[in-house]
């Protein structure tokens, strides 16, 4: 089969290969499945690029999303068939072979059916970003009722989030600094209220459009650098989720002042959530796909044979969109 590796880590250009690698089999428990699409994340291109560490394995096939067809399954395996179009995640979680490949085996657990009328390209964004967001969205409890803010919501796992919230019956004010076009893009995704995250009033307006009270949740990409902001704006009683933290390893959380009390704070990390969590999880995702209500923001596409332009794409010039590998 066609494949995708590097085996040093560094510039893509540099250290991605594509070449022919042996064709994995299905082993008990595992779908084999052949992979039209997979998606490249953020920890797929910062991992490959840091030239301080070196990789896990002597030869690692990236990305840990994809969505393909199911070519043969092994013993045991009853949910799916060969034929069926699925969905994949959790790729290359702790292990050399992910899905910039023509074919990948995972257990069964860890591949979904592809919802009718999902392409192929956007089923390879159900892994990180999608479950990101629908996690963050759902750890604290159900949304329905709440008013849920998401601060960057252009951003990949930032749009998810907001679509979900909506979906599942939330008030969702979102904030960007990305302009008008950003503004009118997050609209598309259903946000009830965008507001400009570069406004110096973004505070009063956030409590002026809860009574005074707060928000109850908030999906949070940069924690280290928001916490003090979402302490005073999040409502007693009331959850931030954290996803990322671009600015700093470490957080300064209040214990005097503190606007919030009795709040709840999520660190999560989608690779290890829960077989529950897994489940409950997929099972929404597709859900929600299945009524036709997720909008997937794919920046690029790129045959497998340019996995390093891929990258190098991925890395430099998305701005906020998802970038897909097709084989």
């Amino acid at each position: 089969m066609k494949a995708g590796w590097f085996e040093a880590t560094g510039p893509a250009h540099e250290v991605i290969k594509v070449g022919e690698m042996p064709t994995p089999t299905a082993g008990p428990g595992e779908v084999l499945v052949r992979l039209h699409a997979s998606g490249i994340n953020p920890s797929d291109y910062k991992r490959r690029a840091n030239a301080k560490a070196k990789p896990e394995f002597a030869r690692v096939v990236p990305h840990s999303d994809g969505a393909g067809v199911v070519a043969a399954v092994g013993g045991g395996v009853t949910r799916f068939r060969a034929g069926d179009r699925v969905w994949v995640f959790n790729g290359q979680w702790a292990r050399p072979m992910g899905t910039a490949a023509e074919f990948i085996s995972l257990p069964e657990s860890r591949v979904q059916a592809l919802p009718e009328g999902t392409s192929f390209e956007q089923g390879a964004c159900f892994g990180i970003p999608a479950m990101t967001g629908y996690h963050a969205v759902h750890v604290a409890g159900d949304p329905a009722g709440k008013t849920v803010y998401v601060p960057g919501a252009t951003g990949r796992v930032g749009a998810y989030a907001v679509q979900f919230a909506k979906w599942r019956g939330a008030r969702v004010i979102a904030s960007t600094g990305g302009g008008e076009s950003s503004v009118t893009a997050v609209r598309a995704l259903g946000a009830d209220l965008v507001l400009d995250r570069k406004d110096p009033d973004l505070e009063a307006r956030l409590l002026a459009e809860t009574g005074g009270r707060g928000v109850d949740h908030i999906v949070e990409v940069n924690l280290p650098g928001s916490i003090g902001f979402d302490e005073r704006v999040l409502a007693e009683g009331g959850a931030i989720v954290s996803f990322g933290a671009a600015s700093a390893p470490t957080v300064a959380v209040t214990q005097t002042g503190r606007r919030a009390r009795n709040m709840g704070m999520h660190f999560i990390f989608v690779y290890l959530l829960s077989e529950a969590q897994f489940v409950s999880t997929c099972a929404g995702i597709n859900a929600c796909a299945a009524e036709g209500r997720l909008i997937h923001r794919i920046a690029g596409s790129f045959p497998l044979d340019q996995l390093a332009d891929a990258h190098d794409f991925a890395e430099h010039a998305t701005g906020t969109g998802h970038v897909v590998v097709t084989a």
